[in-house]
């Protein structure tokens, strides 16, 4: 399952991401100074019922409200602090997504992330990421999944993932880092012809000076990445890491989950070909295919 491919499903929408994150923190800053949520409620001049929603993403929270609860919590941390007014401030912000019809809460979520994301890695076992992928490569791998209902609108599905790209060539890009097995660049999603003009598309997004592309070969050793495929967000200077199965999808955000997957995808570029020669791989490829 991809995250950025689910089906909208009935009834009311679930804390954005950012409300989720800000609440998360607010939580682990109170138990980082010793307080429960009783003596937490008395220090700010809030009911514990008041707090609770707070931290639960229940309720949103202006800038005044926000800086009050800080100064309560003592945190002088400037590059958090701002982190949190930016989370609060576009808690509700919208984009180009909103407009479109039927797109599940869990879709809107991932490419709200993904847009708001100053860099992205992600470690890839069997599929070339969605933001690397052609239309005749998306429409492929949208169309293999096993549907138990209602089948998956594959148009419009690649037209949402097309438009996700223009993210990689926007003002502001993120710095995508992608680190793929070599299986990602045999699997022939689509025929020999789909596969080929895949792998030249690699070869031209790599010229981006926001994109780099490395490849963990047959012939590395032993890996710590074979538990499956992650990606790590980083935006307002805050990791989210979002790992996937068939049918669902986690986002970690704790710190100590978040830097065991940093150092998991650092372990993953040490050992997998470096940018020229991942490079060259492909270019034999293509001349293969």
């Amino acid at each position: 399952m991809c995250m950025a491919d689910a089906l909208a499903v009935p009834g009311s929408d679930p804390p954005t991401w950012r409300q989720r994150r800000l609440a998360l923190e607010l939580k682990r800053i109170r138990e980082s100074r010793g307080l429960g949520l009783h003596a937490a409620a008395h220090l700010l001049g809030r009911t514990e019922s008041s707090l609770s929603k707070l931290e639960n993403a229940q309720r949103g929270i202006r800038r005044p409200a926000l800086e009050q609860i800080l100064d309560k919590y003592a945190v002088t941390d400037l590059l958090l602090r701002e982190s949190l007014f930016a989370l609060a401030r576009n808690a509700k912000s919208q984009g180009w997504w909103q407009t479109y019809e039927g797109m599940s809460s869990a879709m809107f979520d991932y490419i709200s992330i993904e847009a708001a994301s100053a860099s992205i890695r992600t470690w890839q076992l069997h599929l070339i990421p969605g933001l690397l992928q052609t239309d005749d490569y998306a429409r492929a791998v949208i169309a293999s999944g096993i549907s138990m209902g209602k089948p998956p609108d594959i148009e419009g599905l690649a037209a949402i993932r097309s438009r996700r790209q223009q993210l990689l060539t926007s003002d502001d890009p993120p710095h995508l880092r992608v680190v793929m097995s070599e299986a990602c660049l045999m699997q022939e999603f689509g025929g020999p012809q789909v596969r080929r003009e895949q792998l030249r598309h690699l070869l031209a997004q790599a010229q981006l000076a926001n994109v780099t592309i490395q490849v963990l070969p047959y012939s590395a050793q032993g890996h710590a990445g074979l538990n499956g495929s992650f990606s790590i967000f980083t935006a307002h200077n805050l990791d989210i890491v979002l790992v996937e199965n068939l049918t669902q999808g986690w986002y970690l955000e704790q710190v100590e989950e978040t830097k065991r997957y940093s150092l998991v995808f650092d372990h993953l570029r040490a050992v997998s070909l470096s940018e020229s020669n991942t490079l060259d791989l492909i270019e034999r490829l293509v001349s293969e295919a």
